[in-house]
């Protein structure tokens, strides 16, 4: 039973994560035959879980991304500036210098970094 009224909680707290009501999840509950009992229990549970903030975000594992997205183009724009430099790249007399991957990376790095900030508040 106890397995079953995990599995109930988690599915609908997707459900109402997604936008579901909780007037829709009771009536889909009694639907199905959950007695009447679980049903508040479950809801309850829900509505402590929305309370406390456990919704997983989205932005969150966005800015994270970008942040290593941001870290990956500037190490790579500063190592290929570096390496026309110090001739570890054979361009002939020509000097490569990256300074687009190094800035974009900055900028999404401060993007990300708002975007965490937005999140928190």
């Amino acid at each position: 039973m106890a397995k079953d009224f995990k599995e109930l909680v988690d599915i609908y707290h997707e459900k109402k994560i997604e936008g579901m009501d909780f007037s829709q999840i009771r009536k889909e509950m009694t639907e199905q035959g959950v007695d009447e009992k679980t049903i508040k229990d479950v809801v309850r549970v829900i509505d402590n879980r929305l309370f406390r903030g456990e919704v997983k975000s989205k932005g969150k594992n966005r800015s994270k991304e970008l942040r290593l997205i941001g870290w990956v183009l500037m190490i790579v724009g500063g190592l290929l500036t570096i390496g026309t430099y110090l001739k570890w790249f054979d361009l002939e007399g020509y000097y490569f210098v990256s300074y687009v991957p190094v800035i974009i990376g900055y900028l999404l790095i401060i993007a990300a970094r708002r975007a965490q900030a937005k999140i928190s508040k």
